[in-house]
């Protein structure tokens, strides 16, 4: 594999599982150094083992976004272990209650708007003085298409996803004369665990659901859209900056992801059961 990260630094949250786990491997195969952080501990350092045994420098750390402490000692941790930070990924995030605005409970939505945009600006934040320092680095966060337009539930995701390209942007213009660039990765479906309290909504046809929101008629793979985190990160893409870049297999094209009649009949069929029975719409992640 090419080598476009020989002699780089990455850093990437949330790079236990799924799209961060997949991200952190593909960086260190194209020859970054990469440090692996997320909450659980156990699972970083895993992820850290695999790219440990092909050979690439990495280490883990358990790291909470929300807490400002803790982000800032891993940054700066991994500037004492490797010297530089080229490329951040702030990938941590959790998932909604799978229900509109009036039924969302307060708890989901401070959760979530602490870990999907209050967490990035923590990592921003630590990130910004090693970068300007060096007056070269990619700042890249993870949004959605959730952010691009609204769905029928989940609307603290979605507030969360567009502050997110919001804060992208908003480094782009700022810092952008100091040789700092910024993206927001915002995938369409993917198919990981983080959508099981999607399909705990929707119930059981919801991957043949999800499949067809995408002209190409698939969900991506995490792999999908590591290839694309490398493009954005790497010197290939100098000139891209301050934009939200979909890789959604094509949803945005037409109707707005998750719109459609039979998805939006399903949502409100299986919350108004669950409602009904006692039961919460979905699950609050850790």
């Amino acid at each position: 594999m090419e080598q476009r990260f020989a002699g780089k630094t990455a850093l990437i949250t949330g790079a236990a599982s799924g799209i961060g786990a997949a991200c952190a491997q593909r960086l260190a195969a194209e020859g970054a150094r990469v440090a692996v952080l997320d909450i659980n501990g156990e699972a970083a350092a895993a992820v850290a083992g695999k790219i440990r045994g092909t050979g690439s420098d990495t280490f883990s750390l358990a790291m909470d976004v929300t807490k400002s402490e803790q982000v800032v000692e891993a940054f700066a941790e991994t500037e004492r272990r490797f010297g530089r930070l080229d490329v951040m990924l702030a990938n941590a995030g959790v998932t909604p209650c799978i229900t509109p605005v009036g039924d969302c409970p307060e708890e989901s939505w401070r959760r979530v708007l602490d870990v999907n945009l209050t967490g990035v600006f923590l990592c921003v934040k630590a990130a910004l003085p090693i970068m300007r320092r060096q007056r070269k680095g990619v700042i890249l966060a993870t949004s959605s298409v959730a952010g691009l337009t609204s769905t029928p539930a989940g609307i603290e995701y979605n507030v969360s996803k567009t502050g997110v390209i919001m804060l992208i942007r908003h480094i782009a213009q700022v810092y952008g004369p100091e040789g700092i660039r910024s993206v927001a990765i915002c995938p369409g479906w993917v198919d990981t665990p983080f959508l099981e309290p999607v399909y705990d909504a929707f119930g059981f046809p919801s991957r043949r659901i999800l499949r067809s929101q995408a002209p190409l008629g698939r969900m991506a793979t995490p792999d999908d859209i590591a290839a694309a985190v490398a493009f954005v990160a790497s010197d290939e893409a100098s000139f891209i900056s301050g934009i939200a870049f979909p890789i959604d297999g094509g949803a945005l094209a037409g109707s707005p992801i998750a719109r459609g009649p039979l998805v939006k009949s399903y949502l409100t069929v299986r919350a108004g059961l669950r409602r009904l029975r006692g039961k919460p719409t979905a699950k609050l992640m850790p």
